[in-house]
């Protein structure tokens, strides 16, 4: 129980240190995260738990993002540094500031709104558009909220929207769907 209560402010410690760190320079920030990797193996260690290095990943966000960076090791196994990783179907991409990668989440919706779009020919367009809203919008939408997207990426995701409701309309590319988003047409 103690070592478990240790492990716990250990972690709380650990986040605090963590939010500090995003506005230390590159260096210190470095040095210090080798210190705090260590520290994680050695408690982890003294509770029986393992760190699956396969699935750890370093990637560098900021000025120097292109800058070769020295691995880093844990339990003298080395962390793979990458250029984006994934976590919760979103990609997170190195660059001078943070920005994700929206084009799985592009692909996901439409592989779910061509398989709706395949298995309901003849189907009422009211059906139809509420069976995108349940199943193909969600996938659009499911990490929206938590994410900083940028102005040009929530245009391509309203695009991709508009797409569907042209599809399901009979709309031409160069008409606007805002009648039907709005809720005018009847």
């Amino acid at each position: 129980m103690v070592l478990l209560l240790m492990f716990i402010q250990l972690t709380r410690d650990l986040f605090a240190i963590a939010k500090f760190l995003f506005y230390w320079s590159s260096d210190n920030l470095f040095a210090l995260t080798i210190g705090m990797l260590n520290k994680c193996f050695e408690i982890a260690h003294c509770i029986y738990l393992q760190f699956n290095v396969k699935k750890c990943h370093s990637m560098f966000i900021g000025k120097m993002y292109k800058a070769a960076i020295a691995p880093m090791f844990l339990n003298e196994q080395a962390i793979e540094w990458c250029d984006r990783i994934k976590y919760l179907g979103v990609y997170l991409v190195h660059a001078k500031s943070v920005k994700f990668d929206i084009n799985p989440v592009k692909r996901s919706f439409y592989a779910a709104c061509n398989s709706i779009f395949s298995h309901s020919r003849g189907t009422n367009e009211l059906v139809l558009l509420s069976l995108q809203e349940s199943y193909s919008l969600s996938v659009l939408m499911y990490t929206s909220p938590a994410l900083n997207f940028q102005r040009k990426q929530f245009g391509e995701l309203n695009a991709c929207w508009n797409s569907v409701i042209r599809r399901i309309f009979g709309y031409q590319r160069s008409e606007s769907v805002k009648a039907v988003l709005y809720g005018l047409v009847d």
